[in-house]
């Protein structure tokens, strides 16, 4: 099973090539179980964060069916074979198909156990394509997002499918309307929550020097993006480092919910390679 762990860079056949993931998730201060799940797969560059819900265990089922059907099935098609920017089409064909086989396999389970009907989970995938122009290829469902550091400036790759976000985006509510609104957590996609699940793929061209977050909201509630840009931009931290001290502020701000947060960056050599 591949959720919650991390898979190691052996085999890749070019060096320069490599972007490494690490990862932490933690229960917070307030929930009583931990419904967030991740995998990273460092050989096809591929990175999976997932937040669950549903009462009771459902969230947890849910995320974890999710991550590791997604895990499992980009590692079985990919195997250590890391993607071309040429093949842009054919890799976003894939992140549809394997959602939408998740998304199937969520609703099968919540039908033969009729308590965790209502279940479903976010989930942000990030692929990167390395040669020749490094690109990310992001799928993602719900309001778990993937950040991008450049250059010191923090910017939000993704979009949140939550009622306040389409909101703002169609005009219909203001900034300061949208901070305290009683529906800013109210999802409007999830897998599990309907039939068809609509996954939407974001394509973003990479510097060498990018920071990849992925993150669930149980840091984005907690955090503010310049406390989150600050702690990315220490120079001397590992990125093992940098997660936890980013799960360590949001629990200092009151740990409110799950946090799960995955940090990929290019690695120069193999010898730099954090294990």
């Amino acid at each position: 099973m591949l959720t919650h762990a991390e898979m190691t860079t052996h085999g890749l056949p070019h060096a320069d090539d490599v972007w490494h993931g690490v990862g932490v998730t933690d229960r917070g201060r307030v929930r009583t179980s931990n419904q967030d799940a991740f995998a990273i797969l460092n050989e096809c560059g591929v990175w999976i964060v997932a937040d669950g819900m549903g009462g009771r265990a459902g969230g947890d089922i849910a995320s974890r069916i999710t991550v590791d059907g997604v895990a499992d099935e980009l590692f079985q098609r990919l195997g250590t074979s890391l993607s071309d920017s040429t093949e842009i089409q054919s890799r976003s064909d894939l992140l549809h198909q394997v959602v939408h086989r998740s998304n199937k396999a969520v609703r099968e389970e919540a039908s033969r156990h009729p308590e965790l009907l209502g279940m479903g989970t976010t989930l942000v995938v990030l692929m990167i394509l390395p040669r020749p122009q490094p690109t990310a290829l992001i799928a993602h469902v719900g309001d778990s997002r993937t950040y991008c550091l450049r250059s010191g400036v923090l910017t939000q790759v993704t979009r949140d499918h939550s009622f306040v976000e389409e909101s703002l985006r169609n005009g219909l509510l203001t900034e300061a309307e949208a901070v305290d609104h009683p529906m800013r957590h109210v999802l409007t996609r999830a897998v599990g929550a309907e039939l068809e699940v609509e996954t939407e793929i974001t394509i973003h061209a990479l510097a060498p020097q990018d920071i990849l977050l992925l993150c669930t909201d149980g840091l984005t509630k907690m955090l503010p993006d310049r406390i989150v840009r600050d702690i990315l931009s220490q120079p001397a931290a590992l990125p093992r480092q940098m997660c936890q001290a980013l799960v360590n502020e949001a629990n200092a701000r009151g740990g409110e919910d799950n946090t799960t947060v995955v940090l990929v960056r290019k690695e120069l050599t193999k010898s730099h390679q954090e294990r």
